[in-house]
């Protein structure tokens, strides 16, 4: 398998942790889509140019990181299982992974991106959004260690990039249960080898921006 990905993009972030928790055997190609050479060779495999994007074998590829975690489960045996067997559990996964996708991920770039505008009750409206959705999150979160239960699942996977995104920007430890759950979760080692590919990457980032000055 080859998985081609934006190490600081959540959706990839998403989709390497599964990666790792499955123990899969990939092929890892860092893409910069600014880069006229990259998006050519990625447009050969897929024409909408998104991020992440999983081939396979066959030749066929994937660039939809729920989808891609769905392959994961589906085919891999090995590691944790994602999507729980139990069909009921399962669709509280798959909400959940929604939940992060469509709402709170939405919500994260819209406040970050109200951030640099002079509307400050703007910004606080975002603000109070995000909050409310991160309090629902806290207290699912009272009564769960992982997001839907005891496993590690597919919810997570949406989940910590997200927190990840917000590491810097809001007091996370703030949230009783959301706090001990982002502490728990950089001690899992698939989530501290994304973290450590994030940093490394805005490291070298900076050092290129660095040379060019």
């Amino acid at each position: 398998m080859d998985l081609y990905y934006q190490p600081l993009l959540r959706q990839s972030q998403k989709a390497l942790i599964a990666l790792y928790e499955k123990q899969a055997s990939f092929y890892p190609h860092e893409i910069d889509l600014s880069n006229a050479f990259n998006r050519r060779n990625l447009q050969q495999i897929s024409k909408s140019l998104r991020l992440p994007l999983l081939q396979i074998q066959t030749g066929e590829s994937f660039d939809d990181a729920t989808i891609i975690i769905e392959y994961l489960d589906s085919y891999i045996s090995s590691g944790t299982q994602l999507i729980p067997i139990d069909k009921t559990q399962a669709l509280y996964v798959r909400m959940y992974d929604r939940l992060s996708d469509n709402v709170l991920d939405k919500a994260i770039d819209a406040w970050l991106a109200s951030q640099s505008q002079a509307n400050q009750l703007q910004t606080k409206q975002l603000e109070k959004n995000l909050v409310n959705i991160l309090t629902e999150f806290d207290q699912r979160l009272a009564d769960n260690h992982w997001v839907c239960g005891d496993s590690f699942t597919l919810a997570d996977c949406a989940f910590i990039p997200c927190l990840k995104a917000l590491e810097n920007k809001l007091h996370l430890l703030d949230y009783q249960h959301i706090g001990r759950y982002w502490i728990q979760s950089k001690l899992r080692g698939s989530v501290s080898q994304v973290l450590e590919e994030i940093e490394l990457t805005l490291v070298t980032s900076q050092s290129e921006q660095l040379a060019i000055t």
